[in-house]
C-alpha cells in the first residue's frame, strides 16, 4: 500500500488502557513511514485519545476539540481522528459529529486497523469540514490484507453517516500486528478489555463494552515482542484485571496462571498489574502471586468508599467486611505487599458521617497511595438521574482532607525506607533544579530519585542487550565512587538504591556498589 507520509501527534488523557492503546495507534503510524511530533501545531494528523471518567478529562478534550476546529480552517492539510472513552454509542457519536464536524474519523482502539485505508483515501488538501464514521463505509467484518475500502467523497460538507459498529468484528490490535516496539524498560501488556461490572457511577462498560479477555498465547507471543525489543517490565492491564480468562472457560487459565507463565520468558524481570476488583482476587491468584518472583509487591485494589450505606448506592458489590477480609489475606500471604486504592468523595448523598467512616478507613488501612476524586455525574450512568447534592465547595473539602490523611500515612510508611537498599528499574533520566538524576521504582512501586551524570548520546534511548539487566552486586567490585557507577547506569538496569531521604511521595538515595 503507497501512503503519502505525514507527522502525526497523539493527545492522550486517563489511564494506563488509554495510554496502552495510544501505544498501539503510534506503532500503526510509525509502520506506514508516518512521524510523530511533540505539538499539534506541527502535525497532518491529530489523534485525541479522550476519557470519559471524570468531567475534567472531559472538558480537556472539548477545549483541544475548539482548538482543532480553528485550526483546520486555517490549514488544509490537517485531519483529525478522535477515540477513547468519549467515542460511545451512536447517540453519543452522533452527539459529537454534530458538535464538532472537523473530525474526519471517529474509531475505537479495535477498529484501528482501519487508519491505513483512511489515510490512503484522505491525506490530501482538502478545503472545508467533513466528518465520517469509517465503520458504515462499506467495511468488511475483518479488514485484512489487500482488502479495499470505498474512497471517500472530498466534499466540503458533512456526510451524514449512520455508524453501527456492532456490525464489525472487532479485536485488539496486537503488537505483532502493529509491529510495536517498546519506548521504554517498562512496558503496557493490555490482557482483558470492558468491564462487566454495574458501578452506578461508572460510564467504562457502556464505553469500553463487556470483558474479553486475550488469548494467553495472544499475548505470551506479544510479551515475548516487547522484551525483545527491550521492556524489562510488564505491567498487566484491565478494568478488573483479575477477570482475566472468567470469558474464556475453555482456556482454563486465569490472571495467575497468565503470571506464571510469563514467568517464564527469558529477559522479563518484573510483572505488575492493575487494576483490580476485589471480588475477584480469590485466594489462588493471591498465593499465586505470592510465589513468583517476578510479580512485583504492589496491588492496586480501589475501595471508592469507607461506607457500606455509600457503597450499596455506588452499586460496587461488596461489603467493607469483604474488602477488610481480603486485605488481610493479601498482607498474611504476601508480607511485603504495598497497597493503593481509589476513593471518590461527594458521591450523591453522602453525609458528613459517611465521608468521616472513610477518613478512618484509611487511617485503619493504611494505603501506600490514594488516588481521590470528586464525583462528577457522567451522563449516561444510573446515578446521573439522582441529585447531585453535595455542594462543590464541600466537595472540595473532602478530598483535601483525604489528601492531607494520606500524606501523613504516606510519610510514616516511607520513612520506614531509611536506610535501606531497594531495587530499582531505572526508567528513565532527568534534570530537576540543575541537577542530573535517574528515575525508576522500586518492587513496591515507589519512585525513586538517585543522582546520575549527564547521559551519552543514544539513539532513542536505546540500551545495548548486554546492559540492559544489571545486578547491582555486579556493577563493580573495586568499589568506584558514586559519580563513577552513575555514568554506567542506562535505562533498564536493574541496580541497589541506598536510601537516604523520603517524602509522601517518593524515597531519594545513592546508587550503591553492592
Amino acid at each position: 500500500m503507497s501512503i503519502a507520509k505525514g507527522k502525526y501527534h497523539i493527545w492522550t488523557v486517563g489511564c494506563q488502557m488509554n495510554m496502552a492503546d495510544s501505544q498501539r495507534v503510534s506503532s500503526i503510524l510509525d509502520g506506514l513511514g508516518w512521524e510523530e511530533v511533540p505539538t499539534m501545531e506541527t502535525a497532518n494528523l491529530v489523534v485525541l485519545n479522550t476519557c470519559s471518567v471524570r468531567e475534567q478529562p472531559e472538558k480537556r478534550a472539548h477545549g483541544q476539540l475548539s482548538l482543532l476546529r480553528h485550526a483546520k480552517r486555517q490549514r488544509s492539510d490537517l485531519l483529525v481522528a478522535m477515540m477513547g472513552c468519549m467515542i460511545g454509542n451512536q447517540r453519543t457519536i452522533d452527539d459529537l459529529k454534530q458538535r464538532y464536524p472537523a473530525v474526519d474519523l471517529f474509531f475505537k482502539v479495535e477498529k484501528a486497523d482501519i487508519l491505513p485505508q483512511f489515510l490512503e483515501e484522505r491525506w490530501t488538501p482538502i478545503a472545508g469540514e467533513g466528518c465520517v464514521d469509517f465503520a458504515e463505509l462499506g467495511a468488511p467484518r475483518t479488514i485484512g490484507v489487500g482488502a479495499s475500502l470505498p474512497v471517500l467523497p472530498m466534499a466540503p460538507s458533512p456526510m451524514q453517516i449512520t455508524p453501527r459498529p456492532a456490525q464489525r468484528d472487532l479485536h485488539y490490535p496486537t503488537a505483532e500486528a502493529v509491529g510495536m516496539q517498546t519506548r521504554g524498560p517498562a512496558a503496557w501488556l493490555p490482557v482483558v478489555l470492558g468491564c462487566n461490572k454495574v458501578c452506578s457511577y461508572c460510564i467504562v462498560p457502556s464505553r469500553r463494552g463487556v470483558e474479553r479477555s486475550r488469548p494467553i498465547e495472544e499475548l505470551l507471543t506479544e510479551a515475548r515482542d516487547l522484551v525483545a525489543t527491550g521492556a524489562h517490565e510488564l505491567t498487566l492491564l484491565g478494568q478488573t484485571v483479575e477477570a482475566y480468562g472468567l470469558d474464556l472457560p475453555e482456556q482454563k487459565a486465569d490472571l495467575g496462571d497468565l503470571m506464571e507463565r510469563l514467568s517464564d520468558i527469558e529477559g522479563l524481570e518484573r510483572i505488575r498489574f492493575m487494576t483490580s476488583y476485589p471480588r475477584h482476587f480469590t485466594d489462588k491468584l493471591i498465593k499465586q502471586m505470592a510465589a513468583l518472583p517476578k510479580v512485583c509487591e504492589h496491588v492496586n485494589i480501589p475501595v471508592q468508599h469507607g461506607d457500606d450505606n455509600v457503597l450499596h448506592r455506588m452499586r460496587r458489590g461488596y461489603t467493607l467486611a469483604e474488602y477488610r477480609t481480603l486485605i488481610e489475606k493479601l498482607r498474611a500471604w504476601w508480607p511485603e505487599v504495598s497497597l493503593s486504592t481509589d476513593v471518590i468523595v461527594g458521591f450523591c448523598g453522602e453525609t458528613e458521617e459517611e465521608f468521616q467512616h472513610t477518613l478512618d478507613l484509611l487511617d485503619e488501612i493504611r494505603f501506600d497511595v490514594v488516588h481521590v476524586a470528586a464525583y462528577s455525574p457522567r451522563p449516561g450512568t444510573l446515578s446521573y438521574k439522582w441529585e447531585d447534592d453535595v455542594p462543590l465547595a464541600v466537595k472540595k473539602e473532602r478530598l483535601h482532607a483525604v489528601e492531607q490523611v494520606q500524606e501523613r500515612i504516606a510519610t510514616e510508611i516511607n520513612r520506614g525506607y531509611l536506610g535501606r537498599d531497594e531495587e530499582v528499574l531505572i526508567e528513565a533520566h532527568q534534570v530537576a533544579g540543575g541537577q542530573h538524576q535517574w528515575r525508576g521504582r522500586n518492587r513496591t512501586n515507589k519512585l525513586v530519585f538517585c543522582p546520575a551524570t549527564k547521559p551519552e548520546s543514544t539513539t532513542n534511548g536505546a540500551t545495548p542487550a548486554s546492559r540492559r539487566v544489571r545486578n547491582a552486586t555486579a556493577v563493580a567490585v573495586a568499589e568506584p565512587s558514586v559519580a563513577s557507577v552513575a555514568a554506567d547506569v542506562r535505562p533498564g538496569d536493574l541496580v541497589l538504591v541506598h536510601i537516604e531521604k523520603t517524602t509522601p511521595w517518593s524515597l531519594q538515595g545513592r546508587l550503591t556498589s553492592r
